[in-house]
């Protein structure tokens, strides 16, 4: 608004050499002169701008941070992603930092490792580097490199120069290199934790010696509009005065400095109070409006992160009892927020263009993944935000081992454990031999998957923390006892397992054949009984009544059994099964760990033997659904069923 009104004020013809911008509040500074450019061809700013409000004071406490959290050749991911997406880092080389980070998030690194961060780029190599001893060196080191690029402006440069006196500064009171003196040499674990503290003492020491440092900005003070704080505007005179913040606790400040002397003995022995300084500011408000021609104030009438909306007492006193004309100007923007209505996507023709490439899939396999299918059931226009649109949630690295990322890795062990008895053996075949020593081979795995996950040293063992450990017990746990229940089942043949590319053509009446796939946990055989196996860590329940209730949209429906029976039928499209009765079922925790545990589905209260007799049922419901979902007519709308928006990725594109 200050900007705006300048600009008007300009256009009538104010001289700007006799005009002053006064900020009570140093943050606005920035804000400002970004409102102020374009406008102004020269200007003078005579205040001082704290040091820590400055992007390079984010970038310091970021590097200590990086130290403090390393764990030997590793970095966190933290700090890491925060460094490469730095606007200093990013200015060094924008395109290596953004490969970095890119690949970092892909790839789900938590621990970073040095090899892969210290690239070719000066500043990358300064910054991804062990420090044992001297902090100071290294921050020197990185911020000369900082101030000698060419795509920095020249207050980056200043910024730069001012953080270099103060670390020499601190250098000079703390003494040459800080940790040196209070971090021992060695590599014992006790060691690591000392270095730990000593660069958390600094980083301490650091923020409080950057409270009280600012930037004193030079300029030509004869030339220019002036731009200046509230101590700096004394015995000066302006014919255009335009103050901001004058609020309450910006305009006075307020008085929260702490002292040692008691309010009555300093007033007792005439030292400096709190009335001393509301009546400097008093006198430097008045003093300012003296013999300026137009006045213009501003303050913040709203209750936010920037003050209480409370008008300054001078402006009040102003107000009643100068007698002057007062001209009142309100900026308001009002909340209008807009009606939540129903979101419906038609297929026009764009739409029906986008859902064909679905159903093209992508250079692995083709069709419609059961998932997918599971979705449009719960809801039509989820399906087409996440499979039509492919619209994806922000990659980040997940550091919080969830159910998603606990069921891959039970997966990926169970996976292993089977494939490296095959290879071993060179057949199909599992026999109660096969799982000898299993209880190390487990263990073993499940470090061979956190390595792989993880991008960790594979020459080095798995440090377990917190949930990691969790994590490793629970999968543990599971796959145990999946072996052992293998091991009463054997023997066996283990026809696949994680197999893909497995496809099954729905002819509909409307539409060309619809392709579906999908990736099939395991496939065994014993005699004449071939089990469909789809491992689940989550509650997944056993039983549903009828073949309709998996494709209700209403209430609730199981739906890993639909997944089961659709895997079942990817089988029975792919395979010679004639001879064979194909048992669809899950293995998960709540039927695992029973005792009279027993595999399988149950259809109404029997438990399905053969998938055969309710295929027809289930693959007539599935070309109806297919039909639903290849209908022009039939637009991508909102579940009625509220209960499955709470935990669904667009929440904040439905207002559910």
């Amino acid at each position: 608004m200050m900007a705006q009104i300048l600009q008007e004020q300009l256009q009538l013809g104010i001289d700007p050499d006799d005009t002053l911008i006064v900020l009570p509040d140093e943050k606005l500074l920035l804000p400002v002169l970004h409102g102020l450019s374009g406008n102004i061809e020269k200007l003078n700013v005579s205040m001082g701008f704290p040091v820590s409000n400055t992007p390079l004071f984010n970038l310091v406490e970021l590097l200590v941070e990086l130290q403090i959290k390393r764990k030997e050749d590793f970095f966190n991911h933290r700090q890491v992603i925060a460094l490469l997406g730095h606007p200093y880092v990013v200015a060094s080389d924008p395109a290596v930092a953004n490969a970095k980070r890119k690949e970092i998030l892909n790839d789900n690194w938590v621990q970073v490792p040095k090899s892969f961060l210290a690239s070719s780029i000066d500043l990358h190599r300064s910054i991804f580097r062990e420090v044992e001893t001297d902090i100071l060196s290294y921050l020197r080191e990185i911020l000369t490199i900082i101030g000698a690029l060419d795509s920095i402006n020249d207050f980056d440069r200043e910024y730069t120069f001012h953080f270099l006196k103060l670390l020499n500064r601190m250098e000079e009171v703390i003494g040459f290199g800080y940790s040196e003196q209070t971090v021992p040499s060695d590599k014992t674990k006790g060691a690591v934790k000392m270095k730990q503290q000593a660069l958390k003492s600094f980083l301490r020491l650091f923020r409080q010696l950057i409270q009280t440092n600012k930037i004193p900005f030079s300029g030509e003070p004869l030339k220019g509009l002036q731009v200046m704080g509230v101590l700096e505007t004394r015995n000066l005179d302006f014919k255009n005065v335009l103050i901001l913040s004058l609020n309450e606790g910006a305009f006075p400040s307020s008085s929260n400095k702490g002292s040692y002397i008691p309010l009555n003995i300093r007033r007792a022995y005439g030292l400096p109070t709190v009335e001393h300084q509301d009546a400097m500011y008093a006198y430097l408000f008045y003093r300012v409006l003296q013999r300026a021609d137009n006045v213009m104030l501003f303050y913040n009438a709203e209750t936010d992160v920037l003050g209480q909306g409370e008008m300054s007492r001078y402006l009040q006193q102003l107000l009643y009892e100068s007698g002057l004309k007062i001209e009142r100007r309100v900026l308001h923007n009002p909340i209008r927020p807009n009606p939540i209505t129903p979101i419906v996507v038609k297929k026009d023709k764009g739409v029906m263009e986008s859902l064909a490439k679905v159903i093209e899939g992508n250079v692995r396999y083709r069709g419609i993944s059961p998932s997918a299918l599971n979705t449009y059931i719960e809801c039509r226009l989820r399906f087409y935000l996440r499979h039509v649109v492919k619209i994806r949630e922000a990659n980040e690295v997940e550091e919080d081992l969830d159910a998603r990322v606990l069921g891959n890795f039970l997966h990926e062990v169970m996976e292993l454990f089977y494939k490296r008895i095959a290879e071993r053996k060179n057949s199909k075949l599992i026999e109660a031999g096969d799982f000898a020593g299993s209880d190390s081979v487990i263990e073993k795995l499940i470090d061979e998957v956190f390595v792989q996950t993880y991008k960790l040293d594979p020459q080095k063992v798995v440090q377990y923390e917190g949930q990691r450990l969790v994590v490793r017990e629970v999968v543990k746990r599971f796959a145990g006892r999946i072996v052992e229940i293998d091991l009463g089942y054997t023997p066996f043949f283990m026809e696949a397992l994680e197999q893909e590319g497995l496809v099954h053509a729905v002819k509909l009446d409307s539409s060309p054949s619809v392709l579906i796939s999908g990736k099939i946990d395991r496939v065994d055989r014993k005699e004449n009984k071939v089990r469909v196996i789809d491992y689940k860590t989550g509650r997944d329940q056993l039983e549903f009544d009828t073949v309709s209730s998996l494709f209700s949209r209403e209430g609730k429906r199981n739906k890993a059994a639909f997944q089961t029976l659709l895997y079942a039928l990817l089988y029975k499209s792919n395979t010679d099964w004639r001879g064979f009765s194909i048992v669809p079922g899950l293995i998960n925790r709540m039927n695992l760990f029973d005792k009279d545990f027993r595999f399988g589905l149950k259809h109404g209260k029997n438990y399905i033997e053969d998938v055969d007799p309710i295929m027809p049922e289930f693959e007539h419901h599935l070309k109806l659904l297919l039909e639903d979902l290849f209908d022009p007519e039939v637009a991508f709308s909102q579940t009625d069923n509220v209960e499955t928006c709470r935990f669904c990725e667009f929440q904040g594109i439905c207002y559910r």
